[in-house]
């Protein structure tokens, strides 16, 4: 049975291999995972390898002489790409990571020139490049497989198990077709018996190996499932909180009031123009009800429309003024909607409307290295004397818009990166409050 290559026994190997391969590249197919994709290609060449011996006619003979040893190095090239992806050497041995793939360009470039050999000079001195190379080739490449610091894990042992075992097995098939079926073991069996035993024997280790592969796949997805889960219920949240906070509910009904005291004093050209303000940021700020990002320039609008609304309100009793980095492309910078608001209301109501002289509102937005300071800046009565006045006056109302921009940024931003810092003023000349606030120009 055994000497027979075409018996029950080589044919039930076979059909394993062939099935494996379906199940992987469906697999494949199905999640696009590469470890997969490797894992096929390697296994399709072994299989067209395993049948060369179920094609008895002239043609076909001819044909994988020609292909016979050159399928084993394109097999074993992919073979390398698939270990490496199963061992995640990319990231946790980037050397040997680099060195892998240049062995398995080499092994390429070996399965070309055996087939220039044998288009030149002949089968024979093909075996005979075959007969010397090989070992040589097999002791370089278990001697990578079994570098120090893979055959740490798990994974890497059986690896290395299972890949010793195959070369074993190539090596003493390849011996045999070039020197005698009775070479080396005059045992009673096929050539190709030595090679089936083999991949055998290596496809039950990977069989192990990849299902606790595949095991931690999806325990790692549930746990990215879980944080996306997590952290939309975050979103969502500060969404609401956002959208129920994005406008002071007693700036919107001083700014109908005004409305109404325009109608009333017949001032028909300055109401329209404040209902026009009004709407058009009324509207701003509803479409970034679902947005997790805007545009630092639309941001930029939206507090320009707010504050010349409360100029307006206000009867022009301060003076503002928006300063940005030349550096800073205004348009391809995203940042948080509405993270200005709040420290602009806070800077308008609570420091210059009850302050009296000149008054004056400064935004600052510069580029630091890799990050987005934003400073605005008012001559008001300062954030001390602010915090005295509401409790003397017995203001309970908590910031909930500040609460929320610090809570989008941190879920935005690693929070180690972003920081919001309120200050006083303090100059001879002038007091008031200064408000910073520092975040990464690019996302988490």
């Amino acid at each position: 049975m055994l000497l027979d290559v075409n018996s029950l026994f080589y044919s039930w190997i076979r059909g394993g291999i062939l099935l494996l391969l379906l199940y992987h590249f469906v697999f494949y197919l199905k999640n696009k995972e590469e470890v997969y994709k490797y894992y096929s290609i390697y296994l399709f060449g072994i299989f067209i390898f395993l049948i060369k011996d179920v094609f008895t006619g002239e043609f076909m003979s001819c044909v994988y002489e020609y292909l016979v040893f050159s399928i084993q190095f394109i097999a074993f090239s992919f073979y390398i790409h698939f270990t490496r992806k199963l061992l995640n050497t990319e990231e946790d041995y980037p050397k040997w990571n680099k060195a892998a793939i240049k062995v398995s360009k080499v092994l390429l470039g070996i399965a070309i020139v055996l087939l220039l050999v044998q288009a030149f000079l002949g089968f024979e001195i093909q075996k005979q490049v075959l007969l010397y190379g090989a070992p040589i080739f097999s002791i370089g490449l278990i001697g990578g497989l079994a570098y120090v610091e893979i055959i740490k894990t798990k994974a890497g042992i059986y690896s290395l198990i299972g890949s010793i075992v195959l070369i074993f097995g190539a090596n003493i098939t390849a011996i045999k077709i070039i020197k005698g079926e009775s070479f080396l073991i005059d045992l009673k069996a096929h050539s190709m018996f030595y090679f089936f035993i083999g991949i055998l024997i290596q496809t039950i280790i990977y069989a192990f190996l990849i299902a606790d592969v595949l095991k931690k796949i999806e325990v790692e997805k549930s746990r990215i499932e879980l944080n996306l889960h997590k952290k939309s219920s975050q979103l969502y949240e500060l969404k609401m909180t956002a959208f129920k906070n994005k406008m002071n509910p007693h700036f919107l009904f001083n700014s109908l009031n005004s409305i109404n005291n325009y109608v009333i004093q017949n001032k028909k050209e300055e109401a329209s123009k404040f209902i026009a303000k009004f709407s058009s940021l009324i509207r701003k700020v509803l479409q970034t009800t679902d947005e997790v990002y805007i545009s630092l320039a639309e941001e930029l609008r939206i507090s320009e429309l707010y504050i010349n609304i409360e100029l307006a309100r206000l009867r022009h009793n301060f003076s503002y003024q928006i300063n940005i980095d030349e550096r800073i492309d205004v348009e391809k910078v995203k940042v948080v909607p509405l993270y200005l608001q709040p420290f602009v209301e806070n800077a308008i109501w609570h420091g210059l409307s009850v302050q009296d002289g000149e008054k004056n509102l400064i935004i600052n937005i510069k580029e630091n290295d890799s990050f987005i300071v934003t400073e605005i800046i008012d001559n008001g009565i300062g954030f001390e004397e602010s915090l005295h006045r509401k409790k003397t006056q017995g203001i309970q109302r908590k910031s909930f818009g500040i609460k929320t921009v610090k809570d989008r940024l941190n879920l935005i931003y690693t929070p180690h990166n972003i920081s919001i810092e309120i200050n006083e003023v303090n100059e001879k000349e002038s007091k008031g409050t200064i408000v910073t606030i520092t975040f990464p120009k690019e996302k988490k």
